[in-house]
């Protein structure tokens, strides 16, 4: 009788505490987010405005752009930001002109010596980075949701997601990217619920947010594709099984919902980037004159267009470390699995369509594998399809419980190990910037008298060894770029990275050979695991711009 009351009594008991757990265990996964993302966002805040004093250089080129725009005199012109978009210019543009309306109408925030401003308005902005990326968690949750109906294969995509270092480290920064995520998520979301049903508003919809993307980053515009590629596949794997029923489909798509996705495709980047319509002179010039600079047109012609040796390089470096230590095991894993699983072609195939021809056309068009930040929109499908995969391996292994406890505890390590990395990063960021230590250093150095200090025009050096001398500039201290034969009271050289003794050794080598300095002492801030100093000597530029080398070195003799 006491059994059968049990059994009665706690089936319910069982239900309730279900109910309570997911949302917990959602809760848990945004708030290790947040604290993930929000840990060392006030670095670099009080390093100034400009191209040789933001210690993050390309947040100098969102503020140069963003601070062309005057809402309150309806001035919505950013040549600036011509070269890549201007949707995320005019969100930015929301707080400064909050911040102009707050001081008063006469601020100048383009002004270079308002540094309380730029820090401002920076800091504002870097809170809308973190807070478009916890979106983007909710929405790759809300598409694994879509297309497996469960809840904890979207719970284990969302961790995924969250813990990605490229993602956390980027979420710190006042960079298109977040944005150009999170849109492209919504678009995978919306392609998803094509697959029940292709209402026009639906279809118009995921155009604009398309559209929206290509005005955010001209090449997010490729994520127009997937819903177009979902409607293709829509029959899944029996649409495969006859080319005649494939081409039946594609007419039908062409027919109707691609002219919808087309019109909202347009609205959106008429809505994101309004002066493409209405002069589109001046941003063919910038495209022109800045973007092009950066494109490698070469890798599309003749033989070079079946040369896959550059997208193998971000298959193989990129994305390994920008989902460091092993985390790019769990997507890659994920996705060879389902080229096995045809049945779920229908909610795979578009995101791995969608995922190579991104990496085949931004892979070889841009300048070079160098910056992990190209691999970013890769990061909302990869975890869809870890999902994915997620909520198929728990049907097919059933009762296989051991199975199930060693891959369940292989993620978690593989998750922690990411997790690791990524609270260490931000501990170093929370730390006194090797900028700040410097420029402090030689302000004690110098002390009243006159002094010049070189600083050696190599490298990146706009971002690493030139903020921390140019602030000291004055009448009596003079920063000049120069080569290690030239006089100078003070010499520094900036590496945008760790480096290893055999490198300091040929530097300081290099630079003492001339004759005019020798080394005094080098800077830089370490990022530790439990006391172990992890090498970021092999990681892309753009995953160590906290964390510069700057070497100093003193004139042998009074200039």
């Amino acid at each position: 009788m006491r059994l059968k009351l049990l059994l009665q009594h706690g089936a319910p008991a069982t239900g309730v505490m279900q109910k309570a757990l997911r949302p917990a265990l959602f809760s848990s996964v945004l708030l290790l987010a947040g604290y993930l993302r929000i840990a060392g966002l006030t670095w670099g805040l009080n390093s100034g405005y400009g191209h040789d004093l933001n210690f993050q250089p390309d947040e100098f080129v969102s503020l140069r752009g963003v601070l062309q725009i005057d809402l309150f005199s309806g001035h919505i012109k950013a040549p600036e930001a011509y070269f890549e978009g201007t949707f995320n210019y005019y969100l930015w543009a929301l707080p400064e002109a909050v911040l102009k309306l707050a001081a008063n109408a006469s601020t100048d925030l383009s002004d270079s010596t308002n540094r309380k401003g730029h820090a401002d308005l920076l800091y504002i902005c870097r809170w809308m980075s973190v807070l478009l990326d916890l979106c983007t968690i909710v929405v790759v949750f809300a598409a694994i949701r879509e297309a497996t109906q469960k809840f904890y294969p979207p719970l284990v995509g969302a961790l995924c997601y969250t813990v990605i270092p490229m993602q956390v480290i980027y979420a710190h920064f006042m960079r298109t990217h977040i944005l150009s995520n999170l849109l492209c998520a919504l678009v995978i979301w919306m392609s998803l619920k094509l697959r029940q049903s292709q209402r026009w508003q639906i279809l118009l919809c995921v155009g604009v947010i398309s559209g929206l993307g290509a005005a955010t980053r001209y090449p997010v515009g490729i994520i127009v594709v997937i819903p177009c590629l979902y409607l293709l596949f829509n029959d899944g794997p029996n649409l495969a099984n006859s080319t005649r029923r494939f081409l039946e489909r594609a007419r039908a798509v062409v027919a109707g919902p691609l002219w919808l996705i087309g019109v909202g495709f347009i609205i959106g980047l008429f809505l994101g980037h309004p002066m493409l319509f209405l002069d589109p002179l001046s941003v063919t010039k910038a495209m022109t004159g800045e973007t092009l600079k950066y494109a490698s047109l070469h890798q599309f012609s003749g033989v070079q267009l079946v040369n896959l040796a550059v997208v193998w390089r971000y298959i193989t470096y990129m994305i390994p470390f920008a989902m460091y230590p092993l985390l790019w095991l769990v997507p890659y894993c994920a996705i060879l699995y389902l080229l096995f699983r045809r049945s779920l072609y229908g909610v795979s195939i578009p995101i791995l369509i969608f995922s190579l021809l991104y990496l085949y056309f931004m892979g070889k068009g841009y300048l070079g594998p160098y910056f992990a930040r190209i691999t970013m929109l890769l990061f909302p499908g990869f975890c869809v399809l870890v999902g994915i995969a997620f909520s198929d391996l728990q049907l097919r292994l059933g009762n296989k419980r051991i199975l199930a406890v060693v891959l369940a505890g292989a993620l978690l390590l593989v998750v922690a190990s990411s997790v690791a990395f990524d609270v260490a990063y931000g501990r170093a960021m929370q730390k006194k910037d090797a900028r700040e230590v410097v420029r402090g250093d030689l302000r004690k150095l110098i002390g009243d008298a006159r002094a010049t200090i070189g600083v050696w025009q190599i490298g990146p050096y706009f971002y690493t060894a030139m903020p921390a001398a140019k602030p000291l500039a004055t009448e009596k201290v003079a920063v000049q770029l120069q080569n290690p034969a030239q006089d100078a009271d003070f010499f520094l050289v900036g590496v945008p990275t760790q480096i290893d003794p055999a490198q300091l050794n040929v530097i300081v080598s290099q630079v003492e050979s001339e004759g005019k300095f020798a080394y005094e002492k080098s800077y830089r801030v370490p990022v530790t695991i439990f006391g172990y100093e992890l090498n970021l000597a092999r990681f892309p530029l753009d995953m160590t711009y906290p964390f510069p080398t700057i070497l100093l070195f003193r004139a042998r003799t009074p200039t």
